[in-house]
């Protein structure tokens, strides 16, 4: 069990910079990590983590104060990027060096099983950019950073069972977009973090 909500909630006053310094050292990392999955650029990521963990500094009693402050700040992130997206006049778009569409020609030197996997990944983050935005969420925090349901709920402040109802459902719908049967993950499954 995470003893963090307890500790946020029981600090006293004149901790509170304490315990934000620890909460941006334990969030950082993942939340540029999050935040390049949708910028495609580590720059971007990097200033929209800055950005967001900033502006929970200006609202870290307001984050305190609400039912969970792992939830609040990933909200704040979430605005970020999509106020970063906005100044780009964009939306999310495949991951930089996949934005092409693949030649039916094979390319000298590269050999077709290559070519496939370039294309099945192509697909892969297509189908996962039609999911719903929490399944979205889930599905990439857990298949392309390797973070467990456990550790995506201390990112995004959903509860752990959510986020595998999340993970789960976005399985099955991804097996549909990709017309492929839904396989279930090892309940050991482990992941590195990119």
């Amino acid at each position: 069990m995470n003893a963090w909500p307890a500790v946020l909630g029981t600090a006293a006053k004149e901790h509170h910079s304490v315990v934000y310094e620890s909460f941006v050292l334990r969030k950082q990392g993942a939340y540029a990590n999050w935040a390049y999955l949708k910028l495609h650029s580590w720059e971007d990521a990097r200033e929209a983590a800055n950005e967001a963990l900033f502006k929970l500094h200006l609202r870290w009693d307001d984050a305190l104060a609400s039912a969970s402050a792992d939830a609040y700040a990933f909200k704040i992130l979430q605005g970020v990027v999509v106020d970063i997206l906005r100044k780009r006049d964009r939306r999310p778009c495949v991951p930089a060096g996949l934005a092409f569409e693949p030649t039916v020609q094979p390319i000298a030197g590269i050999p077709d099983e290559e070519i496939e996997q370039i294309t099945a990944r192509m697909e892969v983050h297509r189908a996962v950019a039609q999911l719903s935005e929490r399944q979205n969420l889930c599905i990439s925090l857990h298949y392309f950073l390797g973070y467990t349901p456990e550790e995506i709920a201390d990112i995004t402040g959903l509860a752990a069972s959510t986020a595998r109802s999340h993970l789960a459902a976005g399985r099955n719908a991804l097996a549909a977009l990709l017309d492929a049967p839904a396989d279930e993950p090892p309940s050991h499954e482990k992941g590195h973090h990119g």
